[in-house]
């Protein structure tokens, strides 16, 4: 029911038939007039067979003149224009009340006081009355020096009008500082460098990565490392810090910033068109985002910029993700596959024991490493010359003009203009071509069948890329070679399907023979029910069922290895 005015009695439903009910779009059954509630009222409520109108009270002039001024104040441009404005009326205001009782200090003024030298009819009333407001507000000492009670009421009163005006000045002020340090403070300023490079995640290889960097640099004097992550900015300070103190930079500095790097707006911040190298770290758990966020990292790259100026590696965790990414990030781009390069690596090294530790002194700044550089004075020769040419560094391969890598070419392969010489050397610096020098070559001795031997391989966990890593094997041992799988991740009937989903039929191995064992690696009793005297080696994978959590899944492994040395 409602009342002559329209109104909703707060007790009672409306009595609309099933028809109105229908026609309005709502239910029979659900249809329920709301209550109206004391703070909210209903005004006005017309009811017709086709439809509900609610007529809404109209803004009042006070909430107009009060969302106007919270737009305003929402700008920092707008709360300093808001500030002038209050001060020019103040002292407008001001300045016209004390003008009204304003005295002449000079020669036959008023006032009885002869401090003013100028004569009286070239001062305005109304001038020195605006300046006086000024001087009062400005500094409110400077009322103490009148004494008439209207010119010490509008004075004393002009006084506190500026005290509250500066005090407000004066938090603005400090809030800006104190907003403009927060930035600074929390990684969201923008950089100015060039010839840097950029660092694009926080992971566990970040701190590895700078190390190096800064190891690289040492010759140069240091160099610049900025990091991209969405981590706090004192949270990577600290770590580094901890990690990677001062004296061990080498000169070097590392500049952080708190941002996403799928973000443009972020990459513009710390000048990645400017960079000379850019590293896209893979930062999540999950592979399949991890590739994800870098294929976006690159068309953000490339929607910034027309064409990337830099060289730009990044990391994939799924080889099947390769092509893709290559794809979007073109020449300029380098894609290093991390899980199947350690897997590769694991395999080379299971195979050759001592290896592992060849990898590591190469792949190192820390003694010599790779470089690759072109000498035009060098184009035309033999790679057999050019071993001669170069007394400081080892030459071991070419990089052509085209991309193609050759290691440990022919000796007669000529050496082209534009290719570049791989070598071996202690820096970028340390070598250079010298004049030809007489080297006496001996016989060269009888190279001796390598003979395989049938062996017997042991993977403790089960990777994402295993299928890459018996495709591998197969193709490097000998026939008859059995390789054994110990896992509780992976069910013993669903491992073959595992691997022919993922573009492995285990008939298709020709020399390589699987056995499937089920069981925790990091249990002893299920390891001593395996021959592990029997095999020739073994690899212990980190399980793609802890590798979400690094740590479990390092401690998991730990315990693998401490229980078959100690079987």
């Amino acid at each position: 029911m409602t009342d002559s005015c329209g109104h909703l009695s707060s007790s009672e439903t409306l009595d609309l038939t099933d028809s109105q009910r229908y026609m309005a779009g709502v239910s029979a059954e659900a249809f329920v007039a709301p209550r109206r509630r004391p703070d909210l009222p209903i005004q006005h409520l017309s009811v017709s067979g086709s439809a509900m109108q609610v007529e809404t009270p109209k803004p009042s002039r006070r909430d107009k003149w009060a969302y106007f001024l919270d737009r305003i104040l929402a700008k920092r441009s707008g709360i300093f224009l808001l500030m002038f404005a209050w001060g020019l009326l103040q002292v407008t205001v001001f300045g016209m009340l004390y003008s009204s009782v304003w005295l002449f200090e000079g020669p036959g003024g008023g006032s009885g006081q002869c401090d003013d030298p100028r004569e009286r009819r070239s001062v305005n009333r109304y001038i020195e009355g605006f300046w006086e407001a000024w001087t009062f507000m400005a500094d409110p000492g400077t009322h103490s020096k009148v004494y008439l009670s209207g010119q010490r009421l509008i004075a004393a009163s002009t006084a506190i009008a500026g005290i509250l005006f500066w005090s407000t000045i004066m938090a603005l002020t400090v809030d800006v500082i104190r907003e403009k340090m927060d930035k600074i403070r929390q990684g969201r300023s923008k950089i100015i460098e060039s010839s840097h490079t950029l660092v694009l995640g926080w992971t566990e290889k970040t701190m590895h990565i700078i190390e190096e960097l800064c190891n690289a640099n040492a010759s140069e004097g240091g160099g610049i490392i900025v990091v991209l992550s969405p981590e706090a900015k004192d949270d990577m300070e600290s770590e580094l810090s901890l990690q990677l103190p001062v004296r061990n930079r080498h000169g070097t500095r590392v500049i952080f910033r708190s941002g996403s790097p799928l973000v443009m707006g972020d990459l513009s911040k710390v000048s990645a068109n400017s960079a000379k190298a850019i590293i896209i770290l893979s930062s999540s758990a999950d592979a399949d985002r991890a590739d994800a966020d870098t294929l976006r990292t690159l068309l953000a790259l490339r929607s910034l910029y027309d064409e990337l100026r830099c060289h730009v590696v990044a990391e994939v965790r799924d080889i099947d993700n390769e092509p893709l990414v290559k794809l979007v990030g073109g020449t300029s781009v380098e894609v290093i596959v991390s899980h199947d390069m350690i897997g590769r690596l694991m395999l080379m090294a299971v195979r050759q024991p001592g290896l592992a530790k060849v990898y590591e002194a190469l792949l190192g700044f820390e003694g010599s490493e790779f470089y690759m550089s072109p000498w035009p004075e060098l184009a035309g020769l033999r790679f057999e010359d050019v071993i001669e040419r170069l007394p400081e560094a080892v030459a071991i391969g070419i990089a052509a003009k085209g991309g193609a890598i050759h290691l440990a070419p022919p000796p007669e392969t000529l050496i082209m203009e534009g290719d570049q010489i791989i070598v071996l050397a202690e820096d970028n610096d340390s070598y250079k071509p010298e004049p030809p020098a007489e080297v006496f070559i001996g016989d060269i001795l009888e190279q001796q069948p390598n003979k395989k031997q049938v062996e017997k391989l042991l993977f403790c966990g089960w990777r994402r890329d295993i299928r890459d890593i018996l495709q591998q094997l197969d193709r490097i041992v000998k026939p008859g070679t059995e390789v054994h799988t110990m896992t509780h991740s992976v069910p013993l009937h669903h491992r073959n399907a595992r691997l022919l989903e993922d573009g492995l039929a285990v008939n298709d191995l020709r020399n390589v023979t699987l056995v499937h064992h089920m069981g925790n690696t990091s249990v002893r009793r299920k390891l001593e029910l395996l021959p592990i005297e029997t095999y020739t080696s073994c690899m212990i994978f980190s399980d793609q069922e802890f590798e979400m959590d690094t740590m479990h899944s390092d401690s998991h492994s730990l315990a693998t290895l401490l229980l078959i040395r100690d079987i």
